[in-house]
């Protein structure tokens, strides 16, 4: 039978006992009261609802004798069943579900047949503590079993001596081959440290310590620490030069550590000017060429005519070798006290040379010396000095004139002041007389030009040494009050103080 034939026959039924119950049903029906209570019937009246199965109607009863009666049946509503549709599992066959929505009476319609398990296998290996097996499981449920159950191996150790350390015992250790199980016996204690110790020196900022380390197993500590040595310095001077700082360089012996103080600034390019003079064949112009550096620039470019610059010939003319001719060149440089030489050539090269000096000063003192370099220090003379210049085998070169500091002037010796006489103990100071009222002036006359005489010289000069003389009795009366007070001031505390012992 198809599942809308099932449905159709359940349907069919169900109608024909409803029709049943409603023929059977509509009659009155009563429930007599015995005949012996002769009761005057009170009734009440209760409506029953129909149900999905049985008849709805009225129900009478008697509030005296309890006496019951029933009329105005209406039929049965029949179910109002929902359908739900339950699938088939492994071990459950499929089917639908029907549910009356009214007084939930339920029954089932078989749809499909159970699926049945579908199976997976796992070998799990035995081990040496635990039986190998087949273990099946569903892939859609979940269930499982076990079967074909294989002993376990049991363990198969090697044995390996750990000898003792410092810090830890030996012992034999026991590793299974097969599952790598491990256990340990037939202990040994531990053999201890046996230290070594190396210092480690110590350093400008950093203190030295003691490390010792251990022999067998290379533990260590650090322990007896010494205080860091501080820097010490070396100084080096540094010169300026003409176009860079001068400086002192402070480097630590110990560690190298530097800083740099007391800069000095350049020295600057001091030149010496060389006039070269132009040709028909070449500009003139004077070198600045610097006795210290030897930098050297061009300026104050000239011509030897109104052609200007020298047209170039057709053919290129090869010059001669150059041959150096060197001229000596002598310059004072009087703000350093020292006079400048060199030996320059037309080229422009420079060399520095080997001169015998003779020094003549102010005072007709000869001095001779032998110098290399570019500079004649004349700082140490004074007044008017006469340079003699003369190369290695005497051939002299220049003569030049220079001023030199002024000679200083020997100071005379001082005349000793006459020893002072002891000054005479001062006297009591008399009373000085009381000041009378001063006179007030006359008003000053008036000459007949408007213009007052003015004060002779010697006028001046006595008046100024009467005020002078007045000023030094004032102060020398004062003086002498400030002592005699002092004196009374001391004579008073000493008796206030003999009084109070």
């Amino acid at each position: 039978m198809t599942k809308a034939n099932k449905i159709k026959t359940v349907t069919l039924a169900a109608g024909i006992a409803l029709f049943l119950s409603g023929f059977l049903c509509t009659g009155f029906t009563t429930t007599k009261a015995s005949a012996d209570t002769g009761c005057n019937h009170t009734y009440e009246q209760t409506e029953v609802a129909p149900t999905c199965t049985e008849q709805g109607y009225t129900l009478y009863t008697c509030t005296e004798c309890g006496e019951t009666k029933k009329d105005n049946y209406i039929e049965a509503k029949g179910h109002d069943y929902t359908e739900t549709a339950v699938a088939s599992t492994c071990t459950t066959e499929g089917y639908i579900l029907y549910e009356c929505n009214d007084c939930g009476h339920t029954y089932t319609m078989a749809t499909e047949a159970a699926k049945g398990h579908t199976l997976q296998e796992i070998v799990v290996p035995q081990t040496c503590t635990h039986k190998g097996y087949t273990a099946h499981f569903c892939t859609e449920c979940g269930y499982e079993f076990k079967d074909n159950f294989v002993d376990e191996y049991g363990h198969d150790y090697e044995e390996e001596t750990v000898e003792a350390t410092c810090t830890s015992k030996g012992y034999v250790k026991h590793t299974c081959t097969i599952c790598g199980d491990v256990y340990a016996d037939n202990f040994v204690d531990e053999i201890g440290h046996d230290y070594e110790a190396e210092v480690t020196e110590p350093t400008c900022l950093e203190g030295g310590f003691t490390t010792y380390t251990c022999i067998n197993c290379g533990d260590s500590y650090i322990a007896d620490y010494t205080e860091a040595t501080g820097h010490i310095y070396a100084e080096t001077l540094h010169q300026a030069t003409c176009v860079t700082y001068g400086y002192t360089e402070h480097i630590c012996e110990g560690c190298e550590d530097r800083f740099v103080t007391d800069y000095v600034q350049p020295t600057g390019h001091h030149y010496l000017d060389v006039l070269v003079t132009a040709t028909p064949d070449s500009l003139g112009y004077t070198r600045h060429i610097c006795v210290d550096c030897n930098y050297s620039y061009l300026s104050d470019y000239v011509t030897s005519g109104d052609s200007g610059y020298i047209v170039p010939p057709e053919e290129p003319v090869i010059p001669e070798k150059h041959q150096h001719i060197f001229e000596l060149i002598a310059q004072d440089d009087s703000e350093n006290y020292q006079l400048i030489v060199m030996r320059v050539c037309n080229c422009g090269d420079t060399k520095n040379g080997y001169f015998n000096v003779t020094f003549t000063d102010g005072d007709g003192v000869i001095t001779e010396s032998k110098q290399t370099g570019n500079k004649i220090d004349y700082s140490e003379m004074f007044g008017t000095v006469t340079i003699a210049l003369a190369d290695e085998d005497g051939t002299e070169l220049k003569t030049v004139v220079v001023t030199a500091k002024e000679k200083p002037v020997e100071p005379t010796e001082p005349d000793k002041p006459d020893t002072p006489d002891k000054p005479d103990e001062p006297k009591e100071p008399e009373q000085p007389d009381e000041p009378s009222e001063p006179v007030v002036p006359d008003e000053p006359t008036t000459s007949d030009d408007n213009n007052t005489d003015e004060p002779t010289q010697t006028e001046k000069s006595n008046k100024s040494g009467g005020a002078a003389i007045a000023l030094f009795v004032v102060m020398v009366v004062l003086a002498i009050g400030g002592v005699v007070g002092f004196i009374l001031f001391k004579k008073l505390k000493n008796k206030k103080n003999g009084g109070n012992k």
